[in-house]
């Protein structure tokens, strides 16, 4: 407060020389807060759209969190299965942050159906409890149905694996695969429902059987092979993932979040993330460069001024300061404008997202589950972007301020 009162004629100057030429000033301004405005835009768009791909993507089938016997997903074996103790059981079911959880039995099989046989992946779930942790119920294909806790030898199947079977609701397939204690698992299950998620890993291999069925059919004898949890807010899963491993039986078992469970999806964000960085440090220079232009015009603009300002006693760290100031003036300005269009951009694509519905088959063909893209305005993005475009206007501004300041008084003054 002290350092401005002393500047005081410095900012008065400055803010008079802002609006010399007016025309030169409001282009800048608006540079600047198309810049900004864009960047607090695209930034909301990637975050909305990964937040979206991320639920997306482990809603079907994948949950938040996943636990299983140490070596499961690497092997994806039925003789990977545990009994859950006390401690986590307890935790599992008081944890306030935890929304729902769901037990399962995975084990690898053979379907026959006609003259085909496919291999496939065996999903034994609780109906009721599986409902709260994934969204695979909704996907059911008109003309079957889920499944419900006293079904049996009932099961629902993936679409793509119905096609190649050539099976439909009602038919009977035969499936064959390996018991808990090393027996033989087979039977006859009739379809009731088919599922199309979109995701081809579950649409080509997935069939869904009750738990209760699976208990008798691969003689499971209290074991299961995973627990699903989902919790309240995406943002929680690392905080309860880190509790679950610090209790005593953890040391058993392998803990895994979403994450960990779909590395290709991270790996895809990463990528854009980077491309994205690139794209806004493009438009970071491209803004910073206008407040330059603006500021080394107005110097050159007025260069006799400035010698007679420094023949009459000013001193260089004034002419610094009001240059300085000049630059802060425009890029205050237009980072506010910015900040406001910006966020108001974000605020309208949450409010009425990018739909691609009309493409979807297009998309499935890329194996993308999202056709609905939201932005998410957060105050971070718009503090951030704000804060780091006005920085680089005014760094900017250094050199033709520092130039100003080193004007030799009499050449500046002869200066037409």
């Amino acid at each position: 407060m002290k350092l401005f009162k002393e500047s005081s004629i410095e900012v008065m100057l400055a803010w008079r020389n802002v609006w010399k030429n007016k025309r030169r000033t409001i282009l800048t301004l608006l540079t600047i807060m198309v810049g900004c405005s864009m960047i607090i835009f695209f930034r909301a768009t990637q975050d909305g759209s990964y937040e979206k791909m991320i639920e997306d993507s482990i809603a079907a089938n994948t949950g938040h969190i996943q636990i299983h016997e140490k070596g499961f997903w690497d092997n994806q074996s039925i003789d990977y299965a545990f009994i859950p103790g006390e401690p986590l059981q307890s935790y599992l079911d008081k944890n306030s942050g935890i929304a729902a959880t769901s037990r399962r039995v995975h084990a690898a099989g053979l379907v026959s159906f006609k003259n085909n046989t496919f291999g496939t992946l065996i999903q034994a779930v609780e109906p009721e409890r599986e409902k709260k942790v994934s969204t695979l119920h909704t996907t059911i294909k008109p003309g079957g149905r889920y499944l419900t806790p006293d079904d049996g030898m009932r099961i629902i199947i993936g679409a793509t694996l119905a096609k190649n079977l050539d099976a439909k609701v009602g038919d009977s397939i035969a499936m064959i695969s390996q018991g808990f204690d090393g027996s033989i698992a087979a039977g006859n299950f009739e379809i009731v429902g088919i599922f199309r998620t979109l995701n081809p890993r579950y649409d080509q291999a997935l069939i869904i059987m009750p738990m209760a069925q699976a208990v008798e059919t691969f003689t499971m004898m209290g074991y299961l092979t995973s627990i699903v949890v989902r919790v309240k807010n995406t943002s929680d899963m690392e905080k309860t993932r880190d509790e679950i491993r610090a209790l005593p039986e953890s040391e058993r078992l392998e803990v895994m979040g979403w994450d960990e469970l779909t590395p290709e999806l991270i790996q895809a964000i990463v990528m854009d993330k980077l491309f994205g960085y690139i794209f806004y440090f493009i438009l970071l220079l491209i803004t910073a460069f206008g407040v330059l232009n603006t500021v080394q015009m107005s110097v050159f603009e007025r260069t006799r001024e400035l010698g007679i300002m420094m023949a009459i006693g000013t001193r260089p760290r004034q002419i610094v300061t009001m240059v300085l100031f000049e630059s802060m003036f425009i890029s205050l300005m237009g980072v506010l404008l910015g900040a406001a269009v910006g966020s108001g951009l974000g605020y309208y694509f949450y409010i009425h997202p990018f739909d691609f519905s009309g493409y979807q088959k297009e998309l499935e063909q890329f194996a993308m589950v999202t056709t609905v893209f939201p932005a998410k305005l957060t105050v971070s993005n718009v503090v951030f972007t704000s804060l780091l475009t006005f920085l680089f206007g005014v760094l900017f501004s250094i050199a033709p301020a520092r130039r100003a300041a080193k004007l030799n008084p009499l050449k500046a003054i002869r200066q037409l």
